[in-house]
């Protein structure tokens, strides 16, 4: 029996990978599908949604899915703090896993990142460096701020106050609690992401490369797997890989 899924943008980049591995499994089927010119049905039968969107898809996509009762695969990025809002709302009611990321690689990196930051500290300084194809819109990269945002609990700090973006604006020295963000486009880079530990005399350095775009959506696919039957909550994708491991 396959996974009936609701795929919400569609017409995306990782979508339409996503559709090519649905296509080529048996054990996956796509019943419907949103973009900005259509939406879902209201009866249609799923088992679960994965959304690929933008924030204003995102918002529909929510409340539908609440309504319906349907656990959530969210890989959408560029959300600001009311949908951040809303997500969370509709948490307490549903399973969601959002991520920014849906690479098993990259999601092992953050909680690499993780560990090393708590250990160095803010002794060595942290700068994160990621490149996209030239089509991707939001900078730095969803996953960019995730791994930041590793650091800085790892290391106690509140990550709106340490990180930096832009030193072009800056005319001062770097200061040790800093978490820098360098964005790069061009070509057809599915995807890079490094973290540079930079000591005295030495330095660490963290990379996750991503060649193929498959990568994320073979990631959600598992993911909406084993979110179905869920308790709602929100739910870390590290944990579904766990749970598909054990």
């Amino acid at each position: 029996m396959s996974l009936e899924i609701l795929l919400s943008g569609a017409t995306g980049t990782t979508s339409r990978t996503l559709i090519e591995l649905v296509e080529a499994d048996p054990h996956f089927r796509i019943s419907g599908r949103a973009s900005r010119e259509i939406f879902f049905e209201p009866d249609v039968e799923a088992d679960v949604i994965v959304d690929f969107s933008h924030p204003e898809l995102l918002e529909n996509t929510l409340s539908f899915a609440v309504r319906r009762h349907l656990p959530l695969i969210i890989g959408t990025t560029g959300i600001g703090p009311e949908l951040e809002t809303k997500i969370l709302e509709a948490a307490e009611h549903i399973a969601i896993c959002r991520a920014a990321n849906f690479s098993l690689g990259v999601n092992l990196l953050e909680r690499l990142v993780g560990q090393v930051a708590s250990v160095l500290g803010e002794a060595f300084d942290v700068e994160i460096s990621e490149l996209h194809h030239r089509r991707k819109i939001d900078a730095p990269s969803g996953t960019a701020l995730a791994l930041g945002a590793a650091v800085a609990r790892a290391r106690g700090q509140d990550i709106e106050i340490n990180a930096v973006f832009d030193r072009s604006q800056q005319r001062r020295k770097r200061h040790g609690g800093e978490i820098g963000h360098q964005a790069l486009r061009g070509g057809d880079a599915a995807g890079e992401h490094t973290v540079f530990f930079l000591g005295d005399g030495e330095r660490l350095e963290l990379t996750h490369r991503a060649t193929d775009r498959g990568v994320f959506a073979r990631g959600a696919l598992l993911a909406a797997q084993r979110i179905v039957g869920c308790r709602a909550g929100l739910v870390d994708f590290y944990d579904l890989v766990d749970r598909a491991a054990s």
